[in-house]
């Protein structure tokens, strides 16, 4: 395949980053035909990164959070899990002309409503309105942060809107919760190894695979009911673990992460393999359908098409004793990848050829090939307003 160089924009305020990818040249035409955009979060580069076809090109546009995490995205939102906060992004119900006025046009004026603005303050503010109002009139979709909800440090992985609320991973509690603006988080379920609900991260609970609305698969490292136990285990020691019989169905997975439901089967990825791996409920059997130059983590579908990401092993990950180890020091790189769910094989893919190292969660954005995400601390955030009346 034809590589061609993407060129990363956007809020960048990490200057020395290299955002660098290259990218499959098919890659910028199936988005387009498909009529979608691809989300990925970088904890380790501090980056919700947008991925979109532009002009028959591939545009990576970046935005920065602390430590982002688990996504979730569908036709009306996009919600993020930073380090102490879970962030709920919501699509412009009038489109992306809502500001000062209802026009874009008289956004040069804006400046000139703040009050004891330092010069040097404004030209930046100037500078940072000007690309934002810029980016904005080009998308086609625009998702506005509208609430934030603060968790504390509990290392939240997979997240997912469901039938009662939003989910999320709890690592450090070792629990699947829901959240609520009146506590840090409410535990609503507990694997059955785990004793008791404290801050010990004892099993490295870390994926979660929602079904009718509802989570029905979880992943973790091991089964340790001892603090940060899962350290002393880690390895092939992962397991599946069916949520509503609270049971583990599948054992010694070498650092299981992303289960997905979807057709009627459970994905997952066998982190240190490299692998995905199928389980058939019905047999309760479990085939590899890929394996991947990288450390296998985030995951999602477009009808038979998957998407996954892959992360290059830490310096650390060098010492763990997990199978496949030896195939991915010898090639291990961090990207997405686009994959026939049917074959298994590689349609496309996008390799982050800079500082880019780990991807932990991956989203589609439907119907959009051109989505723009506002965060409040964006300088357009204070003048785009939208409201109903009683």
């Amino acid at each position: 395949m034809i590589l061609s160089t993407s060129n990363p924009s956007g809020n960048c305020k990490t200057e020395n980053l290299d955002f660098s990818s290259t990218y499959s040249d098919n890659l910028p035409e199936i988005l387009s035909q498909l009529g979608i955009s691809l989300l990925a979060t970088s904890y380790h580069s501090q980056r919700l990164i947008v991925v979109r076809p532009k002009s028959g090109k591939l545009e990576t546009k970046l935005k920065a959070f602390p430590r982002p995490m688990g996504l979730y995205a569908d036709d009306n939102r996009v919600t993020l899990s930073t380090l102490n906060q879970v962030i709920d992004f919501k699509k412009s119900k009038n489109g992306h002309r809502a500001i000062v006025n209802g026009e874009f046009d008289n956004y040069e004026a804006l400046p000139s409503k703040l009050q004891d603005t330092e010069l040097k303050e404004l030209t930046q503010f100037r500078r940072e309105l000007d690309e934002q109002v810029q980016s904005v009139k080009s998308a086609d979709s625009l998702f506005v942060e509208r609430a934030s909800l603060s968790t504390g440090l509990i290392n939240t992985h997979d997240i997912a809107w469901g039938n009662e609320g939003l989910w999320v991973v709890n690592s450090v509690f070792s629990c699947l919760c829901k959240l609520s603006p009146d506590y840090s988080f409410i535990s609503a379920w507990k694997p059955s190894f785990i004793s008791e609900l404290k801050p010990d991260n004892r099993c490295h609970l870390n994926g979660m695979a929602m079904l009718d609305g509802a989570p029905r698969y979880a992943t973790a490292f091991s089964q340790s009911n001892t603090e940060e136990g899962w350290r002393d285990e880690l390895g092939s020691n992962g397991v599946l673990i069916d949520v509503l019989e609270n049971k583990v169905i599948k054992s010694q997975i070498s650092m299981p992460h992303s289960p997905r439901c979807h057709l009627g089967k459970v994905y997952y990825c066998a982190s240190g393999d490299g692998a995905i791996h199928v389980y058939d409920t019905k047999t309760g059997t479990t085939r590899v359908l890929a394996e991947l130059p990288g450390f296998t983590r985030g995951m999602t579908f477009f009808g038979d098409l998957m998407v996954v990401g892959t992360s290059t092993l830490r310096t650390s990950d060098g010492k763990m004793n997990f199978t496949g180890n030896e195939r991915l020091l010898e090639e291990n790189q961090c990207g997405i990848w686009l994959l026939d769910i049917n074959t298994g094989k590689v349609i496309s893919s996008l390799i982050f050829s800079g500082d880019v190292k780990q991807i932990y969660d991956i989203a589609i954005v439907t119907n959009s090939t051109a989505p723009e995400v506002l965060q409040s601390s964006d300088a357009l955030s204070s003048f785009i307003f939208e409201f109903c009346q009683e």
